[in-house]
């Protein structure tokens, strides 16, 4: 059987806040999903959570693993090794079978008080993993229900755009607290800058 991978991604304006309830949303309506605090980890104690909370959600990065689909004990087994040249410190996979890669979004060192986005993403193979390709279309499906839509402004105007953006998405907290207020913006690089309307 030939396979076919699969990269999807989203742009996600999130703060702590916002991922803290996504967090919540999500394992309300899966409930076999787990939050692994991504690494370099000291030993294989593996810092997973159920739900995140407000210290954990600040500026950290995470796999949302599907238990149902990737045990814990096989991701140990299967996902986790020694960085090269290292003893010391242990890594593990980030996206593959049952996993979905949340990189928290940042403030922008270019553009201070706005907020850059993070990321969804996932990579697998649709034909041989279908489960996973399953678990990915309701992550996707959930957030983008929490979500707002965002469109570009131009930042000396104030001029934003009639139609919203394709793949990129701010929940509502960050929605709120970067609408371009004070020079409060999301953005994606030095030279996109967006909003959210109806915040």
């Amino acid at each position: 059987m030939t396979g076919k991978i699969k990269l999807p991604a989203l742009e996600i304006f999130m703060t702590a806040v916002d991922a803290v309830e996504f967090s919540k949303v999500l394992k309300d309506q899966i409930q076999s999903v787990k939050f692994i605090k991504q690494c370099p980890w000291t030993d294989l104690n593996i810092p997973i959570f159920d739900i995140l909370d407000m210290e954990t959600a600040k500026n950290i990065n995470f796999s949302i693993i599907n238990t149902d689909i990737l045990s814990i004990e096989d991701y140990k087994k299967s996902y986790v090794g020694h960085y090269p040249e290292s003893t010391d410190y242990y890594h593990g996979a980030m996206v593959g079978k049952g996993l979905v890669r949340f990189s928290c979004s940042t403030m922008a060192g270019y553009a201070p008080g706005s907020l850059m986005n993070g990321r969804l993403t996932a990579s697998y193979d649709v034909v041989k993993q279908p489960e996973t390709d399953k678990f990915v279309k309701a992550v996707w499906k959930i957030f983008k229900k929490g979500a707002k839509k965002v469109y570009l402004i131009n930042r000396e105007t104030g001029l934003i755009a009639d139609k919203p953006e394709t793949r990129f998405f701010a929940w509502p907290d960050a929605a709120k607290k970067f609408n371009g207020e004070n020079e409060h913006y999301l953005t994606n690089h030095a030279f996109a800058y967006f909003v959210a309307k109806d915040v």
